[in-house]
């Protein structure tokens, strides 16, 4: 009994993680209507899993449920993703502070080859993984629940923004020297870039976005 309940329970965690880059990939847009019927015959699920795993993808706020039962990727709107962007601020920004009183700065040591891989892949996954990075290593649980909300906006909701690709040179360097900062055990300083790169992009959207407000 207790064997099958874990495979459960890890079948949907699994299946969740699969619809879940399909969406942080583009392959399930915002508003689209995910069909259990196709979803379940492609990844080889019954319906119970999948449902299950719809359920965690809605409490990661990924996926929304109307009045009946149907599932959709949420769409973001403009005021939800500035919002976000104001929080992400304030809790990476903190993160900062978790890792040094937890001495775990020596192990963002690999941020700089996620970085350095940068120049070879510039895919919205590989420019969000210092982010997601960031809040994993912390070792909070609840920094790293906000790791799938991090991904939405970072590889979903940015690239399709016609004016993003312009500015990503223009973004990248505050991610960088926090990263370094961070290496090197300086948070002062990787808090002030990664205010800066925030303050940035939240000015962008400002600047570019104001005939959709």
């Amino acid at each position: 009994m207790t064997t099958k309940w874990r495979s459960s329970i890890s079948l949907a965690a699994e299946t969740a993680g699969l619809i879940s880059e399909r969406i942080f990939s583009g392959r399930y847009e915002q508003g689209e209507q995910l069909r259990q019927a196709s979803i379940s015959e492609q990844l080889e699920v019954s319906r119970t899993p999948l449902r299950d795993a719809l359920n965690l993808l809605a409490n990661d706020g990924l996926i929304q449920f109307d009045e009946s039962g149907r599932a959709t990727v949420k769409a973001m709107t403009l005021r939800a993703f500035k919002d976000a962007l104001h929080y992400r601020r304030m809790i990476e920004t903190g993160a900062c502070d978790l890792l040094q009183r937890n001495e775990a700065a020596e192990q963002l040591a690999r941020l700089q080859e996620s970085l350095a891989s940068l120049a070879g892949d510039h895919s919205p996954r590989n420019r969000s993984r210092f982010h997601t990075e960031l809040l994993e290593h912390t070792r909070n649980d609840h920094l790293h629940r906000a790791v799938p909300m991090v991904r939405l906006t970072e590889e979903v909701w940015l690239p399709t923004r016609p004016w993003y690709q312009e500015f990503t040179n223009q973004l990248f360097p505050y991610i960088e020297v926090a990263s370094e900062a961070i290496v090197h055990g300086s948070v002062p300083e990787a808090r002030i870039q990664i205010q800066k790169y925030f303050d940035e992009l939240l000015q962008l959207i400002e600047n570019n976005e104001r005939t959709t407000l």
